[in-house]
């Protein structure tokens, strides 16, 4: 397969495995806390009920985020067995941005948004540092 076409299709299997990890894991958080009915568009009521969230609601947003990021650029690695670097890359600017529309459009936690903020990058490029040892191609 020619190498490009690769890269592409590691590319896709990799945001897929990201977003399909990010849906169940929030998933199993709203079955956990499950959310009222809420108008999305009125700003303070958002903020009153992710304020009234118990942390462990909010901790599971953020390990949806960064648990994404790391299959995300996981499965893309092992789909294109190199370029681990741009994978991560990739991948993880595409759950950043992600992250950053969803802070825009829900008011969070300062502590949340940092630690998604810091988070994400730090573990696609710690997941791009350790999959040659995962893969044993060290």
């Amino acid at each position: 397969m020619h190498p490009t076409l690769r890269l592409a299709l590691a590319l896709i299997a990799g945001i897929a495995a990201a977003l399909i990890t990010i849906m169940v894991i929030e998933t199993v958080g709203h079955s956990m806390y499950p959310p009222p009915a809420l108008d999305y568009n009125d700003t303070e009521a958002l903020r009153a009920y992710v304020d009234g969230l118990p942390l462990g609601a909010k901790l599971i947003v953020l390990a949806a985020w960064l648990a994404g990021t790391i299959d995300g650029v996981f499965v893309a690695g092992l789909v294109n067995r190199g370029r681990y670097g741009l994978c991560a890359a990739v991948i993880g600017g595409l759950v950043l941005a992600a992250t950053l529309f969803n802070l825009w459009m829900i008011p969070h936690p300062l502590w949340l948004a940092l630690a998604g903020i810091v988070g994400i990058p730090l573990c696609a490029a710690m997941t791009a540092r350790f999959l040659p040892i995962l893969l044993n191609k060290a």
